[in-house]
């Protein structure tokens, strides 16, 4: 299958403003990564908020866009036992049926996460500190989280910028690392599975600083909502 729109978008001139990724009534921008259409059956528009629906099929949703250097800024809220995150320089997908092969009805991003999720509940977010919310999934904890209410709105913020990468939650930066780091490195050669990404794919990303790459919102089977969602180019 050929992802044309995967990692092929040329930076644009840094843009001071922030601009909008969702316009909280239409699915203007969004898609899935295998098909130029809205999933409306795994996620719905509902009252300003990209909400993605328990029991319903896990495809992921995509921005129609592609960024490399940005400031990506959005409120998030889960219920209660839901493992959610945010994706960025998505550069894949992941095998979606047993045999390994691609189920173009659920695509699923192959890219770095933020995590975002019940701790108390997900049994995933015991496993690890760096699967717990705020972390850059399975490879770096985070530190210093805020309390985030499961089942109330909290802002999240991903600044990607050459060879550096953050995260803050609620006004906390949680997260910053380099791609280089020879600990991010240490932990991807030591993370078996093989639908993570990998040291091979940083080596490529950073190969090619004008390449860029779709945004993300995971379905993870269960109800998610994110709302005033924007993003600021860097340069």
């Amino acid at each position: 299958m050929k992802l044309l729109f995967l990692a092929t978008t040329l930076l644009t001139a840094q843009t001071p403003d922030w601009q909008p990724l969702f316009d909280g009534k239409t699915s203007q921008g969004w898609r899935t990564l295998a098909k130029d259409s809205f999933p409306s059956g795994s996620w719905k528009i509902e009252d300003g908020c990209l909400r993605s629906l328990a029991k319903t099929p896990r495809a992921d949703l995509s921005t129609a866009t592609s960024f490399r250097n940005f400031e990506w800024e959005f409120e998030w809220k889960i219920s209660p036992g839901v493992n959610s995150g945010v994706k960025y320089l998505v550069f894949g997908i992941r095998p979606t049926t047993a045999d390994g092969k691609f189920d173009p009805d659920i695509p699923k991003a192959l890219g770095f996460e933020l995590q975002l999720a019940d701790d108390n509940l997900v049994e995933d977010a015991h496993v690890s500190p760096t699967r717990g919310t705020g972390a850059l999934y399975s490879f770096i904890a985070p530190h210093d989280v805020p309390k985030l209410t499961v089942g109330q709105w909290h802002l999240a913020r991903v600044l990607v910028d050459a060879t550096h990468v953050e995260h803050w939650l609620d006004g906390v930066k949680v997260l910053d690392v380099k791609w280089d780091s020879p600990a991010l490195r240490a932990a991807m050669i030591a993370q078996p599975r093989a639908d993570l990404p990998k040291p091979a794919d940083i080596d490529a990303i950073l190969k090619d600083p004008k390449r860029a790459y779709p945004l993300v919102l995971t379905h993870h089977d269960g109800d998610a909502w994110y709302r005033n969602l924007k993003i600021r180019r860097l340069l």
